[in-house]
């Protein structure tokens, strides 16, 4: 459904739009503001948010760039490109919002479709707003709009390594035949910017990571050949630091999970030690105690009886308590079961478990599709909660907790907030790390080891809400 056009039965076009005055002033952003006008005037409330945050932007650039009329112009294309890029982030663009976006932004600059075209292509591939997101999304977002503008009617890019030709994106039916897949061996076998290979309908650019060929884009084209060869070469640069950024992260990740798994063995092994040693010792006490309590009891006068015997239930019972409280930490430093069991079912658990072992009320809301994490960051989300929830237990006092896990295109975000008595967050964590109390800090660190970001908000009465967010990283499945 589009964004920018109100559907009240029918979808109203961009060539069916009034067309605008743009004053001759210089003085103002008069461009701008009048493409922000009619974009925001016509677009789904959804869309209002992202069309905002793209104003504010441009407007920035404007003034930055100094508020001249060459400055409007500057500041309208990116503010068009930096929508567009926006909502195909978030999924809510199709065909009609991108040929929306060009006729708003022709009208507002004054000048043809082709060319504002051709500038809102090389803005939108290149605003931050795509950038940011894991490789395969951001690369299949940039060829998606050149099928959207009606650039390509199929496209795909094809990477080569290791003598493999795959297909990386696929857009279209048939995208991934035979003649594409040619067409991009004989571009990476050539190594130059465009091949004619596969005749007129077909056309391909070579995608270069760190200076050497590594993909090939193969589109198929109606448009004039020298317009689509043009759109072409700004993907192919717009997809190099996709790429490069990709390659990066696969070598992080490869980091990531030699660290994980080093760190996750050491758990695992203080896990088996708590259940070989220091359980195996609770139990003998246990037994010593009833031992001890059988041994006496015949020894203690009539009058003590009932008293004595109720110390020592009350002594076994803080055993028992001890043992079960030992044998669930030794669990939980399991993180195998982390990793392979479903992370949702998995949070469910323990939050019906600190319910149980606390009495506080607590919820748990999960948007979108957990199981798609990476290891490490299934394992960073599961101890965060684990140990937010025992500092709730502990410290807070609280009837409520919230906990709050939302998956969105390039991140995941955590929330958890109780209605306890609050505390100074600076004092608070420098008389734990003196104590040596370091489960709050520790998340901190986790999750700025994976890339995210970690803030505790509170203050005393209350309520205390701890927020992290770690970057999406969409796994390879190849």
């Amino acid at each position: 459904m589009a964004a920018l056009a109100r559907t009240g039965g029918v979808t109203r076009r961009a060539d069916a739009r009034p067309q605008l005055v743009v004053p001759t002033t210089h003085e103002g952003a008069a461009r701008l503001e009048a493409a922000h006008r009619t974009l925001l005037s016509d677009a789904e409330r959804r869309a209002e948010p992202f069309l905002k945050t793209a104003y504010r932007f441009a407007t920035a650039a404007y003034r930055g760039s100094g508020s001249t009329d060459a400055a409007d112009r500057v500041a309208t294309g990116l503010y068009v490109g930096n929508v567009v890029a926006s909502l195909a982030a978030e999924g809510e663009l199709d065909a009609v919002d991108a040929q929306i976006a060009v006729a708003t932004l022709a009208q507002a600059r004054g000048e043809p479709r082709e060319a504002a075209a051709f500038d809102l292509y090389r803005m939108a591939v290149a605003s931050p707003f795509l950038l940011e997101l894991p490789p395969l999304v951001a690369a299949e977002l940039q060829l998606k709009l050149l099928v959207q503008l009606g650039i390509a009617s199929e496209i795909s890019l094809w990477r080569g390594e290791g003598g493999n030709l795959d297909p990386f994106v696929v857009l279209g039916h048939g995208a991934e035949s035979r003649r594409a897949r040619a067409t991009a061996r004989a571009a990476l076998r050539r190594g130059g910017t465009l091949s004619l290979v596969g005749g007129r309908a077909l056309r391909s650019v070579v995608v270069r990571r760190f200076t050497e060929p590594c993909a090939a884009i193969v589109a198929r084209v109606q448009a004039p050949v020298d317009r689509v060869d043009a759109f072409l070469t700004v993907a192919a640069q717009a997809l190099t630091p996709v790429l490069e950024r990709e390659l990066l992260l696969e070598r992080s990740a490869e980091r990531e999970r030699i660290l994980v798994s080093a760190g996750e063995q050491r758990l695992m092994r203080i896990g088996f030690d708590l259940h070989d040693g220091a359980i195996q010792d609770v139990l003998a006490l246990g037994a010593d105690i009833t031992h001890l309590r059988d041994q006496i009891y015949p020894f203690i006068v009539d009058s003590h009886r009932d008293r004595a015997a109720g110390r020592f239930d009350d002594l076994l019972a803080r055993v028992v308590e001890l043992d079960r409280q030992l044998r669930e930490l030794s669990r939980s430093l399991e993180s195998r079961s982390i990793v392979s069991r479903p992370l949702g079912e998995i949070l469910h658990r323990e939050v019906d478990a600190f319910i149980e072992r606390s009495g506080i009320d607590a919820t748990l809301e999960i948007r979108g599709d957990p199981e798609s994490l990476t290891s490490a960051q299934r394992i960073a989300v599961y101890r965060a909660i684990q140990e937010s929830l025992s500092n709730v237990k502990e410290h807070s006092g609280a009837s409520t907790v919230e906990i709050r896990l939302r998956m969105r295109r390039s991140s995941i975000e955590v929330r958890v907030v109780d209605d306890g008595q609050g505390f100074e967050v600076g004092r608070a964590l420098a008389r734990a790390a003196q104590r040596g109390r370091l489960g709050i800090v520790g998340i901190g660190e986790r999750v700025r080891m994976l890339g995210g970001s970690f803030e505790i908000d509170s203050a005393p009465g209350g309520p205390t809400m701890l927020t992290f967010a770690l970057p999406r990283v969409v796994p390879d499945d190849r």
